[in-house]
This record gives structure tokens, C-alpha cells and sequence, in this order.
């Protein structure tokens, strides 16, 4: 049965490194929640105390009403996916399905019926003779899933579970992985560092950064609405500065952009996202919510040529895609007023939750 997680002011430190500083998440039951974030952001650390891999500093954790903590990993009633799924390559597929109840004591008829109703709910009914190099990388990822799953536990946790697959299989596989998950309804937990498998897989995501849980939201709110310039900046996102010396405007050095209602004035970082750019004509020159540019870098994508180019009068770059080449060294950009989200300049890193 699915539960609440409550993770509670968890600290932790590795000497005088402090890995997590009072990082609060809740993941609802039957919730998928990403934990996303660079190297050394304390995504692993929050998984590997919630695991049971690591005793935190300070901080509680509970499941169901039940504190973790006080438990060992045994007995916290989790399932695990690991990066490298972590099959016995001397085992067939319902053998490794199968070990985490042998090795409880469930009686071996019972454990093989348990094992073949977990292949079959992650799609591999009549795998169960095979061995894992018999498979495909998606095939193993869910044999570790059926495993993690056999014993019905109240929490799931998956950690970096993509990042074994080549590129060329990685966007199927996750695709695949998302609608399973999905299926299973389980409180999962899944530590990324790639924003795709993030946004992809989870109902929300919690950005870390520096130990802090920065920002906690849907993947559309996170990414449009970041609660901060270190989250906007992790996400990839555009970023300028300017001021706002009038409701509804901001200048960015030679050109004045329209504001969204209720924007704060003064000192101003906007940010937004490059699919809501649009080239314009030059007719447009002067016209609020253009950005004149150079372009400085050209390079072509799938689909279209992905420009690095600085607006007239600041130092940030920008990033854009057109769907033709440039036609020389100078471009004009338009910027809608709903496209951008703007933040009091240099704000303190802060949580935020969204619905």
C-alpha cells in the first residue's frame, strides 16, 4: 500500500563537508518525486538516508507514520533500482526476481508465483527462463524493477535509473519507464541529474543544490517559474539583468522589455526559456520587447540552428533556435511578456513549493 513520504530538516555532513542542510520534501502516496541536481547537490545523500545506506547528522524521515530512522534498511519496506540494476549474471530472470524473497524465508512455490506476477506487471511474462545477458538494457532495467517491487514495499526508489543506457535507447527506455511507472501507482523516489528523465518521469520535482532543496514543484512550474537564478541557471535557462524603473517594464541594456503584471521593479533578473523567442523583421527595430543581437555562436540541430547571441549593452549571452540559418552576424529578438519570469536581482537561494 502506497504511503506518505516526510523527509524533516535532514542534515548531514562528511566531515566539515556539510552534504545536506535541513532539506524538507514530502512526497505524497503514489506520488513519483524526482530529486534533481548536479554532482554533489545532496540528491544521493537524501536517498541513501531515506535507503537506510547512511545514518544523517540530524533530520527525521518517516513512511506511513513510521520513523525510518529508527529502522534498519531491512525493515523500512523499500524497493530499489540501481544504476547498474545490479543483476546476478549467473542467475535467470525469475531466479534474480525472486532472490530478495528466498532470501526472507517465503516458502519457494509461493516466491515463484510472487515473481512471475512482478515479471508480468513490468511487461516480461515469459522472460522468466532467460538470463540478463539475453536481454536488452530496457529489458534489465525492468527485471531490476520487478525485483525491487516482488515484495510489495510501501516505497520505491530509483537511483539514476537511465544512465546505464546509451543515448541511442535512452529516450525509448525512458518512455517506456515513465508509462510503467505510472501503471504501478507506487511512492517512488528517483534521483537524476539529467533534467529530461526529470521531467519526463516525475509528477514533481525537488531541484538541489549546495545541500538545499532549492525548488519543489511541477516540472512546468519548476522550469518556467524557477524559484531562484541557481535553479534557472542549473535548468539551462535564459538569463538577463536589468532594471525596472516603471510597472511593467525593464530595460536590458539598449532595450526596454514588456513586463508580466505584478512584476517587481528595481533591480531585475529575468529569465525564460529559448522556445519562446521569435526572430522579427527589422521593422521592429525599437519596438518594445526587442532585443537587438549579435550573434556570436551558430551551430545546427535536429531540426533546426541553435544560435548563441548578445543583446546590445549587457554581457549575457542568450540561446535560441530558428528554423533557418542567420542571414548575417546581427538578429533581432522579440521577447513576449508571458514568456518571462522575473526575480528581485541576486535573490537568497530559497524553497519553494508549488502545487
Amino acid at each position: 500500500m502506497a504511503a506518505d513520504l516526510v523527509v524533516d530538516a535532514l542534515h548531514h555532513r562528511y566531515g566539515s563537508v556539510v552534504a545536506l542542510e535541513r532539506a524538507d520534501l514530502t512526497v505524497h502516496a503514489g506520488e513519483l518525486v524526482a530529486l534533481l541536481g548536479p554532482s554533489g547537490s545532496g540528491k544521493s545523500t537524501l536517498l541513501a538516508a531515506v535507503a537506510g545506506m547512511l545514518e544523517p547528522t540530524a533530520g527525521s524521515v518517516t513512511l506511513g507514520g513510521r520513523d525510518l530512522l529508527a529502522l534498519p534498511a531491512e525493515r523500512r519496506g523499500l524497493g530499489m533500482v540501481f544504476q547498474d540494476y545490479a543483476l546476478w549474471p549467473h542467475m535467470r530472470v525469475e531466479d534474480n526476481v525472486r532472490f530478495p524473497l528466498a532470501r526472507r524465508g517465503v516458502p519457494r512455490a509461493l516466491a515463484r508465483e510472487r515473481a512471475l506476477r512482478s515479471l508480468e506487471r513490468v511487461g516480461l511474462a515469459g522472460f522468466e527462463r532467460r538470463r540478463p545477458s539475453e536481454l536488452s538494457g530496457g529489458q534489465q532495467q525492468r527485471v531490476a524493477l520487478a525485483r525491487a517491487i516482488v515484495a510489495e514495499p510501501e516505497l520505491l526508489l530509483l537511483d539514476e535509473p537511465l544512465s546505464a543506457l546509451d543515448p541511442d535507447t535512452r529516450a525509448g527506455v525512458r518512455s517506456e519507464l515513465a508509462a510503467l511507472l505510472r501503471d504501478l501507482g507506487m511512492t517512488t523516489v528517483l534521483v537524476t541529474h539529467d533534467r529530461d528523465d526529470a521531467f519526463e518521469l516525475a509528477d514533481r520535482v525537488a531541484v538541489l543544490l549546495d545541500g538545499h532543496v532549492a525548488h519543489v514543484g511541477t516540472p512546468e512550474t519548476v522550469f518556467e517559474r524557477p524559484a531562484s537564478l541557481g535553479v534557472a541557471r542549473f535548468l539551462g535557462l535564459n538569463v538577463v539583468h536589468g532594471v525596472s524603473d516603471a510597472p511593467g517594464r525593464a530595460r536590458v541594456g539598449d532595450s526596454v522589455l514588456e513586463l508580466p503584471e505584478g512584476a517587481p521593479t528595481g533591480r531585475v533578473a529575468l529569465t525564460f526559456t529559448s522556445a519562446r523567442l521569435r526572430p522579427v523583421s527589422l521593422a521592429n527595430v525599437g519596438e518594445r520587447g526587442v532585443l537587438r543581437c549579435v550573434v556570436i555562436g551558430h551551430r545546427y540541430t535536429a531540426g533546426g540552428h541553435r544560435l548563441r547571441v548578445r543583446p546590445d549593452g549587457v554581457d549575457e549571452t542568450i540561446a535560441l533556435t530558428i528554423p533557418d540559418p542567420p542571414s548575417g552576424d546581427t538578429i533581432l529578438v522579440y521577447v513576449p511578456p508571458e514568456a518571462l519570469h522575473v526575480l528581485p536581482d541576486h535573490p537568497p537561494e530559497a524553497v519553494a513549493r508549488a502545487a
